[in-house]
């Protein structure tokens, strides 16, 4: 019940910087634009919330063998669009005569 709030507190967030389109400093210096990280948030809290609704399902008797299986596959499908498709943005690197990579110094 804890990992639906949380996903629930998660995909919250994300809606927010969707409709707003305004993040925090940190979230800028991580993601290229607002949409980026509002549908990252959202995909991962999508995925805490299908796994509990699942779980709490297959547990109460509610839900099928199948339903739980449909869940869980949804969830996986929707945490893996968001950590490929909407992935945090990675500083490129400065290589220098040694070939060793250092992080680009910051301004």
């Amino acid at each position: 019940m804890a990992l639906g709030a949380a996903g629930l507190a998660v995909a919250g967030c994300g809606v927010r910087i969707l409709l707003t389109r305004r993040m925090s400093a940190v979230m800028r210096r991580r993601w290229r634009q607002p949409v980026d990280a509002g549908m990252y948030l959202l995909c991962g809290g999508l995925c805490l919330v299908l796994l509990s609704v699942g779980y709490l399902g297959r547990l109460s008797g509610v839900f099928s063998p199948v339903t739980g299986w449909i869940l869980m596959a949804l969830a996986f499908a929707s945490l893996t669009v968001g950590l490929i498709r909407y992935r945090r943005w990675q500083q490129p690197q400065v290589r220098d005569v040694t070939g060793l990579a250092w992080p680009t110094p910051r301004t």
